[in-house]
């Protein structure tokens, strides 16, 4: 080895020894600044990601921090009781809700890590301009691969189960859009969706769980073959990113649906094979939102904003039918009912159902 590589060598082993040395301490330092603000490490390295990043959904910081849906729920409870974050509802749209740093901050960590600032702008001030470039650099760099590599071994971890049984989470994983999708039926679904919400889906299966998968923004629920005994005990409670748009495709017929959609953002709704004792209270529509019900239909209830505009297209016949205000005892063959807006709404709701129905409900809440 020349004089030059092994001249190179020793540099590079003495970079990554005070590079250790660098890390260890800014652990020591924010650790004893966290309990002296009165908040955890991780409470405050996430603090410190908003100061940066201006106001983030929490799904937003999830990604930024590798955190689970609940870490980051419980994380933001704890900034917001402590007065050192706050949410904040999107004023174009109060679905989406955004998580930002309080006036307080400043004054507080002046008052606490002041010194350590004041210190910290000396050092930098003593390098040049060529210097300062090349730290930059080697630190926007760095992070990027640690980024990186914590990716890598949550994603390891999570390959070794970290979940409770029976309990599944997907990452949103910047998705602007996604799919559900019941492969094989569904029985006693609870579904909801939560502005708030850090990951893109989460559900709790009680009884033989299904197997779940993603693939590029579609989530497919399949329930293996059951017995009649194996679906009574069968029941899925189901939480849905709401700052995304979503379809949601139900087929193989479903039975005991309670779904509160009022928060979501909705792009379509079909039911194939059927629907019973199902109830579901719609978000205001955006564009026209079809909802496809084939199969035959029996105790289903759609709840709708008062303003919205719809209309139902009946192929089949009904009994028991209550459409907005209209309520109709039985009627035979085809129906299209409306509301008197729907043609010139551009926001609407398009109902269509095919195979008869028994006891269907279309009403403003």
């Amino acid at each position: 080895m020349s004089s030059g590589e092994g001249k190179r060598s020793e540099l590079f082993e003495a970079v990554r020894r005070e590079l250790r040395d660098f890390s260890d301490q800014d652990v020591f330092f924010s650790q004893a600044l966290a309990d002296r603000l009165g908040m955890t490490l991780t409470d405050l390295k996430c603090l410190s990601i908003l100061e940066r990043t201006g106001p983030v959904t929490a799904g937003r910081l999830a990604e930024l921090t590798g955190l689970t849906s609940g870490a980051i729920t419980g994380l933001i409870d704890r900034l917001e009781k402590g007065g050192w974050a706050r949410r904040v509802r999107d004023p174009k749209d109060r679905r989406h809700v955004f998580i930002e740093v309080t006036p307080r901050n400043d004054s507080a960590f002046d008052e606490v890590a002041g010194s350590s600032r004041d210190a910290l702008e000396a050092l930098i001030s003593s390098y040049t301009g060529d210097q300062l470039d090349a730290i930059l650099d080697f630190l926007h760099r760095s992070a990027e691969l640690f980024r990186e590599e914590t990716v890598k071994l949550r994603a390891q971890t999570g390959a070794r189960g970290t979940s409770a049984p029976g309990e599944v989470s997907l990452p949103l994983r910047g998705l602007t859009g996604a799919r559900l999708k019941f492969t094989s039926g569904a029985s006693h679904v609870t579904l909801r969706a939560e502005p708030a919400m850090a990951d893109l889906f989460a559900a709790r299966f009680e009884g033989k769980p299904p197997t779940v998968k993603e693939e590029d923004g579609t989530v497919s629920i399949q329930y293996q073959r059951f017995s009649l005994l194996d679906w009574r005990k069968l029941s899925a409670d189901i939480v849905l990113n709401a700052s995304i748009p979503w379809r949601l495709e139900l087929k193989g017929g479903v039975s005991k649906l309670d779904a509160n959609l009022a928060d979501a953002r909705l792009e379509s709704l079909e039911v194939s094979s059927g629907a019973s004792q199902t109830a579901v209270a719609l978000p205001p529509p955006s564009g026209t939102v079809p909802v496809r019900i084939v199969g035959g239909a029996s105790d289903i209830s759609f709840t709708l904003p008062a303003t919205a505009a719809a209309r139902l297209q009946l192929k089949g016949g009904a009994s028991a039918l209550l459409f907005k205000e209209q309520y109709l005892g039985a009627v035979g063959g085809q129906m299209s009912l409306e509301t008197p807006d729907f043609k010139s709404a551009v926001d609407r709701y398009d109902f269509e159902l095919t195979g008869g129905a028994s006891n269907l409900s279309i009403k403003s809440r």
